[in-house]
């Protein structure tokens, strides 16, 4: 019986992702596992971010006609990504965007790829759960202020 068991209850690995930043493709062991709290303390993906091509409008508008409303959707765009309790899995590109131990990083993608993708890394969760509230204003702050500023022509 404890064959038939361990047949059925095997979670099912994941052969292949999308990068979490940027959506390209990966295979099963590639990439570096990150959290919501790493992901969203990077000045680097916040400048990303804010320009994407889902983003440029509100950034254009928020630094060219200090537009209120789309100073409002930055902002929202943070906190929806500050909320996410995900590890995110991301690519040899996006990571540098980063300040984290690569080593470690790729450890826990391992660990990831092992387990499925419903498996969260250590202090996987909300940005505010594992950020002091100092730390989460200063960046989301500098989200939905700054962020992108250097890429749009004033």
């Amino acid at each position: 019986m404890g064959f038939i068991t361990n047949i059925f209850n095997k979670k099912p690995k994941p052969a292949a992702a999308q990068c979490s930043i940027c959506k390209s493709h990966l295979e099963s062991k590639e990439g570096y596992a990150l959290t919501t709290s790493q992901v969203v303390v990077s000045k680097k993906f916040w400048d990303h971010k804010m320009v994407e091509p889902e983003t440029l409008s509100y950034t254009t508008q928020h630094f060219k006609a200090k537009d209120e409303n789309a100073t409002n959707m930055r902002r929202i765009i943070f906190e929806k990504t500050a909320e996410k309790d995900i590890t995110w899995i991301t690519c040899d590109t996006c990571v540098k965007h980063f300040d984290v131990s690569l080593d470690v990083s790729r450890k826990l993608a391992d660990e990831w790829w092992e387990e499925g993708r419903a498996h969260k890394i250590p202090n996987t969760g909300k940005a505010l759960d594992y950020l002091s509230v100092s730390e989460y204003e200063k960046i989301r702050n500098y989200a939905t202020m700054d962020a992108g500023a250097s890429l749009i022509r004033l």
